[in-house]
């Protein structure tokens, strides 16, 4: 199996750290503050290329946003 295999497999994951974020009004600023992940990482988990982030990241961001790590994203 190759890298490709598996982003053709990843491509119905959706991200939810956007509605998270908005549900409980954390911006961007603020949880980079908070997570001490840079702006460009939490943005990029916001979108559907948070299947290009680190397991160990998505933990850092669910723990800033008091959530679980299952429920940064959909598929």
């Amino acid at each position: 199996m190759s890298i490709y295999d598996v982003r053709a497999e990843t491509k119905g994951i959706t991200s939810n750290v956007k509605k998270i974020m908005e549900d409980k009004a954390v911006s961007i600023v603020t949880l980079s503050n908070e997570t001490k992940l840079s702006t460009k990482i939490i943005e990029r988990a916001r979108t559907d290329k948070i299947k290009l982030c680190k397991l160990e990241t998505l933990a850092i961001i669910a723990k800033g946003l008091k959530v679980k790590v299952k429920d940064l994203f959909s598929e």
